[in-house]
């Protein structure tokens, strides 16, 4: 595969060819991507194609057996990087309170723990209930709110509004805008096609199940229309470097 040249002014994060195996297993194969800076970037894809271990990989979570991944700053300053799973099961003896917790892992006193989880719409109700106690929902805006206090240049969150109601959905998703419009770049994995198609400056498709330069099936240009799809920039590889595995969305 050909790597394609990027440009690390436009560009905060560059994939170039990463292969990645876990447990004997290929997860992703000589994917190169790009992050555009200052945008709200979609990971999308079906279950088991290899969302969360990209995000690892560029993370330095997971290594990678082959390739390139570059993070660049404009300012030549360290970039700040803030990370939201999807859950994290938490040891049940851990008694550890809402504020001790944030205090903890932000070092933040009782005025920021307050205007950090009024934030993302925390009960302020809750702030002596342990991690444990908390709901999905709950614990998915505490882990935000956590990274949102760091201040970061570069935010991933994986599927942040999979445990929350209606009403803290729009909350969440209006923190996202609010902060990306303030500079930060948001990378989201999600399977929210309506998001995507109202939201996306960039999408990053990654598929295992058929070759997705057969136009009919990929599931990134079926989920999206032709009006969003004119939004979304054009991601790597382009159309002559498509293979298995991996897509890109173009500007039609």
């Amino acid at each position: 595969m050909t790597s394609k040249v990027f440009s690390s002014q436009a560009n905060i994060i560059e994939c170039e060819e990463i292969t990645v195996i876990r447990d004997n297993k290929e997860i992703l194969c000589a994917a190169s991507c790009c992050v555009p800076r200052n945008s709200l970037t979609f990971l999308v894809g079906e279950n088991g194609t290899g969302k969360t271990t990209l995000v690892q990989t560029m993370l330095g979570i997971l290594p990678q057996r082959e390739g390139k991944i570059s993070v660049h700053s404009l300012n030549r300053e360290k970039v700040n990087i803030g990370y939201v799973p999807q859950s994290i099961e938490f040891p049940k003896q851990l008694q550890l309170t809402v504020a001790e917790y944030l205090r903890y892992v932000s070092n933040l006193d009782t005025e920021d723990i307050h205007n950090s989880l009024k934030t993302v719409d925390f009960p302020l109700s809750h702030l002596r209930k342990t991690i444990n106690q908390l709901s999905g929902g709950q614990r998915q805006k505490l882990l935000l709110a956590a990274e949102l206090s760091r201040k970061p240049d570069i935010l991933f969150l994986d599927e942040p509004l999979s445990n929350v109601d209606d009403t803290g959905e729009k909350h969440i998703l209006d923190v996202i805008l609010e902060i990306k419009n303030k500079g930060v770049t948001i990378i989201l994995i999600t399977h929210d096609w309506q998001m995507v198609s109202t939201y996306a400056d960039h999408v990053i498709c990654l598929n295992k199940n058929f070759l997705c330069e057969q136009g009919t099936s990929c599931i990134c240009k079926n989920s999206l229309s032709k009006v969003n799809i004119k939004q979304i920039q054009k991601i790597t590889p382009d159309p002559l470097n498509t293979h298995d595995g991996y897509c890109y969305i173009e500007n039609v």
